[in-house]
């Protein structure tokens, strides 16, 4: 019966924990919101010229490695909301390209994937994957880009590689639940 009791208990710990992780922090921001789940430490922003980023991350116990979800919120001007829809995807395939080759240039055994199609808050954009090293450590990343009105808000995501793909799934989620304001 002590045996059966334990179990039970260590069971019932088990499954309080994992609903633990289950628990979102909100950030709300002027131009969106997003769901983070627990762990999440941040903003850090950095403003650069008409770009605000803000960079969220969550630690890896016991090591300097985190999850990181970096939000950037462009603004391209009062005209650029006047674009037709074809210049529009344009701009975004040249935006998302732009911010791969940075993260390419800072990375060794890059490795991308093709682009994909992805709506965010009724808004269509790209999402694309990616792989590479940096300072001797391994990372997988995501990277999406989404035109709204006079401005492009583009989201990085990057994970330490071989550590499962919980992390960047449930960062993945976050950002493809994001509410964006119009």
């Amino acid at each position: 019966m002590k045996r059966r009791t334990l179990l039970v208990s260590a069971v019932t710990l088990s499954l309080g924990a994992a609903a633990a992780d289950t628990r979102t922090i909100t950030y709300n921001d002027t131009h969106f919101s997003i769901d983070l789940a627990a762990g999440y430490a941040g903003p850090v922003e950095h403003v650069s010229g008409t770009s605000v980023s803000r960079g969220f991350r969550k630690p890896y116990p016991g090591t300097p490695l985190s999850t990181v979800i970096l939000v950037t919120v462009r603004e391209l001007g009062p005209s650029f909301a006047k674009q037709a829809p074809g210049e529009r995807a344009r701009l975004t395939r040249e935006t998302l390209e732009a911010i791969v080759a940075g993260i390419e240039n800072n990375r060794v055994g890059f490795r991308s994937f093709e682009p994909r199609t992805v709506t965010i808050a009724g808004y269509s954009g790209l999402k694309l994957a990616w792989s590479g090293a940096a300072q001797g450590i391994a990372f997988d990343g995501v990277v999406y880009c989404v035109l709204v009105g006079s401005r492009a808000i583009a989201v990085q995501i990057q994970d330490p590689a071989g550590r499962g793909k919980e992390r960047i799934a449930e960062a993945v989620r976050a950002v493809e639940r994001m509410r964006i304001a119009r």
